[in-house]
């Protein structure tokens, strides 16, 4: 891991209209402190920002924890799909989640459920049934193949789906991710 390197002062970028599709941003308010987290999902070196009242202040590889002045500290971790976590762990050892700003994919869901309840329900399920289904049939086939190419042992998948479903489910299992991403719901079993 990276240490936590001095931020070069300069201001938190706006986020235009196509940032959401890699960009991450999320903040809080800290004993009269702003706090904001910029992440670049394509960034290959995994750098998160710490911004302080909206200037660069330090800059860590993820997973990053950000040690503040008070004993506190933001935590932040993500996979190739988005943010694993994003918190402010008091020194008290209390968890609060970051807030998403205005303009992001986070932001976007987490008004959708907000103002959209049942919704956001019926998305969440759907994603979740997605990755579950795709895991169940691509899994087996996946370990046929590999299977095939060494001699350490003989599998035959139970199941056999033409190229068009498989590729259906993989794109589903992409996108259903994505959504669970903008969620902050992480699960090792079925995101990574």
């Amino acid at each position: 891991m990276m240490r936590t390197r001095q931020g070069d002062g300069s201001a938190l970028p706006e986020i235009g209209p196509w940032a959401p599709l890699w960009r991450v941003v999320m903040g809080t308010e800290h004993h009269g402190t702003r706090y904001d987290i910029d992440v670049d999902l394509w960034d290959p070196a995994e750098r998160v920002r710490l911004y302080r009242d909206g200037r660069q202040h330090w800059v860590q590889a993820s997973p990053a924890r950000f040690v503040l002045e008070d004993g506190s500290r933001i935590e932040v971790a993500y996979s190739t799909l988005g943010l694993k976590r994003a918190h402010l762990v008091t020194a008290e050892d209390e968890q609060r989640m970051l807030e998403p700003a205005p303009g992001t994919g986070e932001r976007w869901r987490a008004d959708l459920d907000r103002d959209r309840p049942g919704v956001s329900r019926l998305i969440a399920l759907l994603s979740w049934t997605v990755l579950v289904i795709a895991a169940l049939v691509e899994l087996p086939q996946l370990v046929e193949q590999i299977a095939g190419w060494t001699e350490l042992f003989a599998f035959t998948s139970p199941v056999s789906a033409p190229a068009w479903v498989n590729a259906v489910l993989t794109i589903g299992g992409v996108l259903a991710g994505i959504e669970r991403a903008l969620r902050l719901r992480y699960n090792a079993l079925i995101d990574d």
